[in-house]
């Protein structure tokens, strides 16, 4: 028998999408099944970082840092002032223990909670938004007003360096189901824009939705534009999913090896690189 209390109630607009991402990644990160899923860099990820600007930058904001897995690295390999943000209170909390006496704890500050609060603390010549984190944040709508708040952080000549999941390599059910829901009436709110799509990922015995939005090379490049920047640099993520080179050393040089023969519009995630106009 189906046992609909354990269900998680649907998601619809906005608001309801970030308290369930908070709500969800809170108990990820808690749970430390995160840290267990992703136990390290994209490495293929972190050079693309480097060489688009990551080891020249003064000020580096990771928005959506989640425990710090491309911000440590780069705390530990770059001179960089780093500000990390995170809507995870549970994230923040295990980066603020990973780095309990790190050598370069002083050089990062560590925000939380409404992202409101980073409009004060000052401008970035580097802004991350790395595995996702563009797609957690809701409809077009959201997603627009928040490039647009770091297109206000981000110094004129700096970069925008993010990645985001691709619409054609990325859960097809569920991307047929919320296309069947806008073809037959059905679709609701944030369910009628197409690439929008909600999952459930079971995390410490639980069920969570997951909100996503799947992007192409073209939509991603509109929005982006939209929001004051364009694009300079087109990559591949990754050709395995991320789980699989972030668990495993060789299948992570693997697939570093062959990002060169994959276009960016084909990876697992596309990453991009952005500057204002």
């Amino acid at each position: 028998m189906l046992v609909k209390e354990n269900l998680p109630v649907p998601i619809r607009d906005n608001h309801q999408i970030t308290e369930a991402m908070t709500d969800l990644y809170d108990r990820y990160y808690t749970s430390h099944e995160y840290e267990k899923r992703y136990p390290k860099p994209n490495q293929s990820t972190l050079h693309f970082l480097f060489e688009n600007g990551a080891k020249e930058a003064r000020d580096i904001l990771d928005f959506g840092c989640g425990n710090g897995r491309y911000a440590l690295p780069l705390l530990q390999q770059t001179d960089a002032r780093l500000t990390a943000y995170d809507i995870s209170h549970a994230a923040i909390a295990e980066l603020s223990r990973f780095l309990q006496d790190h050598p370069h704890a002083a050089r990062i500050r560590l925000f939380d909670g409404e992202a409101e609060k980073l409009n004060a603390q000052g401008d970035y010549d580097m802004i991350m938004l790395m595995f996702g984190v563009l797609s957690h944040i809701g409809d077009h709508s959201a997603r627009i007003a928040t490039l647009r708040q770091l297109r206000g952080l981000i110094r004129p000549e700096g970069k925008l360096v993010l990645s985001v999941p691709c619409i054609f390599r990325r859960r097809p059910f569920e991307l047929f189901t919320a296309y069947w829901q806008r073809v037959t009436g059905k679709a609701r709110d944030t369910q009628k824009e197409p690439g929008n799509i909600f999952f459930t990922r079971n995390i410490d015995k639980q069920a969570h939705q997951f909100f996503y939005h799947l992007y192409s090379v073209a939509g991603l490049r509109a929005e982006l534009q939209e929001a004051g920047f364009t694009i300079t640099a087109l990559a591949p993520e990754s050709l395995l999913p991320e789980w699989m080179i972030t668990q495993s050393d060789l299948l992570g040089k693997l697939d570093e090896a062959l990002l060169p023969l994959l276009p960016a519009t084909l990876g697992y995630g596309i990453r991009a690189v952005a500057v204002p106009v």
